[in-house]
């Protein structure tokens, strides 16, 4: 168990982050509705909007120990890796020692899920040694739902060369199914007592989240299901690409039916601190809050 603090706690689930990179961006990527920002500023404001519209856009991982055992969700872009987009270009970030930094080597990794198989989303499942990709975590289980595997296998060898996604089977995919690391899973599996794999389509057919529940509390970790909060106030307004647009609206409306039923916070992949979001209803108005329990 880390020594390190828990930036979370839901019941005996610990929740530490380690950031790989983030970029400053604006609301108005998402949405220009005044009304609709002034409504929620009340719960946005100042940690996913600031005084001019601006807020964060984090690339992170989410480590969770729980029963004994150590789960690292999403792990993000890594390093080395050739890039359409020049941010993403040649990355040399030091995730690994922030890992260390948190109380965790790669060794002490149980599970590996990443909720879908975008570049930013599976790229630290390998690093580069001796000019081969070789598994970052050896000793883990790589969960990933089957749907999502067999679809990009399927759309890889079509991806013309400015995709975002060119070459992330082969690096961040392959490498860890030649190993025999990697376990496909349907859209609802029980990892282990505490934890669950439900399926969350849209954003990608095979998109998936994780569902932690101890001691009453629940956490959802949701992945690309929402990028920016807003996006639970209305779940129509859209960012980046989508499968499937109608799907990821309906994902988006359950999610706040499951915080408000469960009291659950939901943890999306690259919304800045304090990174949980929490629904409840008065009536029959939902109220958001911002953040989560912590230590």
């Amino acid at each position: 168990m880390s020594t390190t603090s828990a930036l979370m706690t839901f019941g005996s689930a610990q929740v530490r982050c380690v950031e790989e990179v983030r970029i400053a961006n604006h609301i108005e990527s998402f949405t220009s509705n005044r009304d609709l920002l002034e409504a929620n500023r009340y719960w946005l404001y100042p940690h996913f909007l600031d005084d001019h519209g601006g807020f964060d856009l984090v690339f992170q991982s989410w480590i969770v120990e729980i029963g004994g055992r150590v789960i690292l969700i999403d792990p993000c872009n890594g390093n080395d890796r050739p890039h359409s987009v020049p941010y993403f270009n040649m990355l040399d970030v030091p995730y690994i020692e922030r890992m260390q930094a948190s109380g965790y080597l790669p060794q002490d990794i149980d599970y590996v899920i990443c909720t879908h198989l975008h570049h930013d989303h599976c790229g630290w499942n390998t690093r580069l040694r001796d000019g081969k990709w070789v598994p970052t975590f050896p000793n883990a289980r790589y969960i990933v739902r089957r749907l999502e595997y067999d679809n990009f296998l399927a759309a890889d060898a079509g991806l013309p060369a400015d995709d975002l996604n060119k070459g992330v089977f082969a690096r961040s995919v392959e490498p860890v199914m030649a190993a025999g690391l990697m376990d496909l899973v349907s859209a609802d599996h029980a990892l282990f007592s505490g934890v669950t794999i439900e399926g969350a389509p849209g954003h990608t057919f095979g998109h998936q989240m994780v569902h932690f529940h101890s001691a009453g509390q629940h956490a959802y970790f949701t992945g690309d299901c929402f990028h920016h909060p807003i996006q639970l106030a209305d779940p129509t307004v859209l960012f980046a690409g989508a499968d499937d647009t109608a799907a990821l609206i309906a994902t988006r409306r359950r999610l706040v039916e499951l915080s408000c039923e469960q009291d659950a916070y939901l943890i999306a992949a690259h919304v800045p601190a304090p990174y949980a979001v929490r629904a409840s209803l008065a009536g029959e108005i939902v109220h958001f809050t911002a953040g989560a329990q912590t230590l």
